[in-house]
């Protein structure tokens, strides 16, 4: 790896990482754990995040976290990264949590407020789609 830059290593692992997934997360999310994976061994981490990823994760328990006032694609993808991958995981999470995932994430995710994003969780959890348009309709952007 002489001559590479930090970036083309972070890039390099994130390919790694999304391939031994199978492309199957946004890119953000393979980003996001090349720069959070130890830099000594590529190899092993890459294996060690995709068998503890899946346990976390199943496909049949996973919400559609966007229909969150404030959440998109992208967003969603870094929650489920960190293991909010269900209502019930959003409406549990504590909103300094919240902010610390979009902090790390970086400048371009940090400025979102994610206060409501508890609440409005609770209220998809528990089916109450009326409750939450209406909190929705009060809402801008989720703040």
């Amino acid at each position: 790896m002489a001559g590479k830059t930090t970036y083309e290593m972070k890039q390099v692992e994130a390919y790694r990482i999304a391939e031994a997934d199978g492309f199957r997360q946004h890119p953000d999310v393979y980003w996001h754990q090349a720069e959070t994976a130890p830099s000594s061994s590529r190899a092993k981490p890459t294996k060690k995040a995709k068998k503890t990823a899946k346990p976390k994760t199943k496909k049949a328990a996973k919400d559609k976290l966007t229909l969150i006032e404030g959440i998109g694609p992208k967003i969603a993808g870094l929650l489920n990264a960190d293991g909010i991958v269900t209502f019930a995981d959003l409406a549990k999470a504590k909103v300094g949590t919240l902010e610390k995932i979009l902090k790390a994430a970086g400048p371009r995710f940090s400025f979102h407020k994610p206060n409501s994003w508890p609440k409005q969780a609770r209220l998809a959890r528990d089916g109450k789609m009326d409750a939450l348009k209406a909190l929705q309709s009060k809402l801008d952007g989720g703040k």
